[in-house]
């Protein structure tokens, strides 16, 4: 199936707000911009990380179909 980068992120997008996610942009302080990226795991997005440090776990994200 060959699908465009557009494609695979908007299907991506509805799965994520099907299953009750919600999307932020926020600005933040240069500090806590680079205590997440210090503190983020290798193959780990800034929100999972964020999601993690405070909630203590990032939470299970919706399969892919």
């Amino acid at each position: 199936m060959n699908t465009t980068n557009a494609e695979r992120l908007r299907a991506y997008k509805a799965r994520m707000k099907e299953a009750g996610f919600k999307r932020l942009s926020v600005y933040v302080h240069p500090d806590l911009a680079t205590y997440l990226e210090q503190e983020r795991k290798s193959n780990e997005c800034g929100g999972r990380a964020l999601e993690r440090l405070l909630l203590g776990e990032a939470r299970k994200r919706p399969r892919t179909r």
